[in-house]
């Protein structure tokens, strides 16, 4: 589909230099009339040829910068006899699944989880030329959404799995340390919480910046179930 906004240009200006190059033959044979008209039309399919290049370089623009990748698929299942534990359902953007080294599921406790990743992000107009952010994930926890106190500072408990180990060679802290030289910035990590309850399912993505974790349409229906008891979805909750 981009590639349309390329060849309309490229055909509207070779159209364009061939009535320049034949206006200017009828010049200077003398023809002023038709060589008049064809500098004309021929300046006329240029100008529409840039219009065209620079739309859709504009929309090829904002394709690059809000591009955004698969990172991960999430499910919760309710731990029997366990309120407020999960089991945690994690399928990677590479088919890899979340497991602990037993070969079981993990489990969090909470009502809200956590996905975190430390984040390379490159300047928009290398975006634009194919280099997109590259991220690691870090860890995945579970907590409560009203931990805290507002009245004072208060110490709050998480729990949770880590989903990286020592990379040996830390791409990221040499990138932070001297990334600004080439237009890279590693200075900041990314993180996306969202509520966590049976049944709830999310997809992890990534843009050129940041984690963002969505809810599937059944459910988002069942988030608003449990905020407005009776609440009923007009398309049924389904995916």
């Amino acid at each position: 589909m981009g590639l349309i906004w390329w060849i309309l240009p490229a055909v509207a200006g070779v159209i364009g230099l061939m009535l320049l190059f034949a206006g200017f033959g009828k010049l200077a044979t003398l023809k002023p009339l038709a060589g008049g008209s064809r500098l004309l039309f021929g300046v006329g399919f240029l100008g529409l040829a840039g219009i065209v290049a620079f739309a859709g370089l504009n929309l090829q623009t904002y394709k690059r910068l809000t591009f955004e990748r698969d990172v991960a698929h999430i499910k919760f299942a309710a731990v029997d006899n366990a309120p407020g534990s999960y089991h945690v359902d994690v399928t990677f953007s590479d088919g890899q699944k979340l497991l602990e080294t037993t070969g079981a599921q993990p489990i969090l406790r909470g009502d809200q989880f956590e996905i975190g990743a430390q984040v390379i992000k490159f300047l928009p107009v290398a975006n634009m030329l194919g280099y997109d952010s590259i991220y690691r994930l870090e860890y995945l926890e579970g907590r409560d959404a009203r931990r805290f106190s507002s009245d004072a500072v208060t110490d709050a408990q998480t729990n949770g799995i880590a989903l990286s180990q020592n990379p040996g060679l830390d791409v990221h802290a040499l990138a932070e340390k001297e990334g600004k030289r080439f237009g890279i910035d590693a200075q900041y990590g990314s993180a996306t919480y969202q509520p966590m309850g049976d049944g709830f399912e999310y997809d992890v993505n990534i843009t050129q910046d940041a984690l963002v974790a969505r809810p599937t349409e059944a459910t988002k229906t069942l988030i608003q179930k449990g905020t407005y008891p009776g609440f009923q979805s007009t398309n049924g909750g389904q995916k």
